[in-house]
């Protein structure tokens, strides 16, 4: 594979950032309590949320056919910019889609192609792009690279969240499908200047004469005893979440009747922290591994559905007790969940691995979303009174979103990384981290108060 000189890894670098924001937007926009609120505007039920949620993961099955794309061409850059335009630019059908005068069915399943053609070019996309990048960016500096990059699109995503659902909730009051026509043309014009960002990256030469077939390509990651045990903890981890997180937002809109702008605080609210947490996340994986980091904040993320269990119309602060875990545990959980994968996968090969623990991931978020979805439905009419809090359908999800989460966050014990004892390092550094703050926090606290008595 051709080497690049350092002035193209800086371009690449700084390019990539700048990309990322834009991407930020159109994924802040094309996903989440925005993709929800539009599919309810289309006349969507617990059934089709459900079946929303797991598309993404349907399309995981084009992970080979990204990787397939890379290995004919050799060169990821064209690859990345075509697939960006099935991915993004196909955003503009949906920008007039609620305004259509035909059957509520009609206009979700044309909502549902798109979204399908949307989401398997992305995944091709995906699979081009971490391969891509992975390259550009030397890999002693990808935990405080990718922490940063993360930074600035988490940024990027408070501002945009928070302006567009003001803008939803404003013009609700005249016609709600003129606030999503916003949102989407927003969200396609993004994509639109990231495909166009694409072409300042600079390009990376694959040789792939060494390989062997397509096929043993295919073949060879589940040869790896290490990385299947990889692979089998993010299927059974994104099951656990597939259980609950399509629901979510339906749940705040829906049932617990939150606005908008209110879910954007807490989006806001998470972001914040995400941007904050990034770099350190970053600085800890580069220097204990980041298997110890995803097992730290998966065991924080473990708790996240117990906060949905209680949160009621009138009681909301178990839902900013979860943008503030959220914020923390899953910045640093995503950015060593990448750095996990990088790093288990052998450079030669690393679009085949990243390929097959998208499929296995997607094939878990699939069946647990498809299953959520069904039980919603099947218990519609659910209703229990218990310690003064009213549960309905969507809470056996979320407790079976925690037990579930429970299970494969111990599983990912078992994955070698060659650092033992790394992980107890960093906890032991991370509590002392803590204590110093709150030290200083009561050396401050003391200060005042003498002064205040002299």
């Amino acid at each position: 594979m051709s080497a690049l000189d350092f002035n193209s890894i800086r371009k690449g670098m700084k390019y990539s950032i700048i990309e990322g924001s834009f991407a930020s937007v159109f994924i802040a926009l094309s996903t989440g309590a925005f993709l929800t609120g539009y599919a309810l505007v289309l006349g969507a039920n617990e059934f089709v949320i459900g079946v929303i949620g797991a598309i993404p993961f349907i399309s995981q099955t084009m992970q080979f056919l990204g990787a397939y794309l890379l290995k004919k061409y050799k060169s990821p850059k064209k690859l990345a910019i075509a697939a960006s335009i099935f991915n993004r630019w196909i955003w503009f059908v949906l920008i007039f889609l609620p305004f259509i005068d035909v059957k509520s069915e009609v206009k979700i399943l044309i909502f549902l192609v798109v979204l399908f053609i949307s989401s398997s070019a992305g995944t091709v996309l995906a699979n081009i792009w971490t391969t891509w990048i992975s390259e550009i960016v030397p890999r002693r500096v990808w935990g405080k690279y990718f922490g940063v990059r993360n930074a600035y699109n988490n940024a990027v995503n408070v501002v945009i969240f928070l302006i567009t659902a003001g803008v939803i909730d404003w013009l609700k009051r005249v016609d709600i499908r003129m606030g999503y026509l916003v949102s989407s043309s927003i969200c396609f014009l993004s994509g639109v200047v990231t495909t166009f960002l694409f072409k300042y990256h600079p390009d990376v030469k694959f040789d792939f004469v060494q390989m062997g077939s397509f096929k043993d390509e295919v073949l060879k990651p589940f040869k790896d005893e290490n990385f299947k045990k990889l692979a089998k903890f993010f299927a059974l981890w994104n099951f656990s979440i597939g259980l609950s997180a399509p629901f979510m937002a339906y749940h705040m809109i829906v049932n617990l009747r939150i606005s908008f702008t209110t879910i954007a605080i807490f989006n806001m609210l998470t972001m914040t922290l995400n941007i904050l947490f990034s770099h350190w996340w970053g600085r800890l994986i580069d220097r204990f591994g980041a298997k110890s980091v995803l097992m730290f904040n998966a065991s924080n993320i473990v708790y996240i559905p117990f906060f949905w269990l209680i949160a009621t119309p009138g009681f909301h602060i178990p839902l900013y007790l979860d943008a503030i875990v959220t914020g923390i545990a899953w910045s640093g959980f995503n950015l060593a969940a990448f750095g996990l994968q990088m790093s288990m996968s052998p450079k030669e090969s690393r679009s085949s691995y990243v390929a097959v623990v998208s499929i296995l991931s997607g094939f878990g978020y699939l069946t647990a979303s498809t299953l959520g979805g069904y039980i919603a439905t099947l218990f519609k009419d659910f209703s229990l009174n218990l310690f003064g809090l009213k549960f309905i359908n969507l809470h056996i999800l979320f407790a079976l979103s925690f037990f579930a989460r429970l299970l494969s966050a111990i599983n990912l014990a078992s994955i070698p990384d060659g650092r033992e004892g790394a992980f107890f390092a960093m906890v032991d550094s991370i509590s002392t981290t803590i204590l110093r703050v709150f030290s200083g926090i009561g050396t401050v606290i003391t200060s005042n108060k003498r002064d205040k008595t002299s």
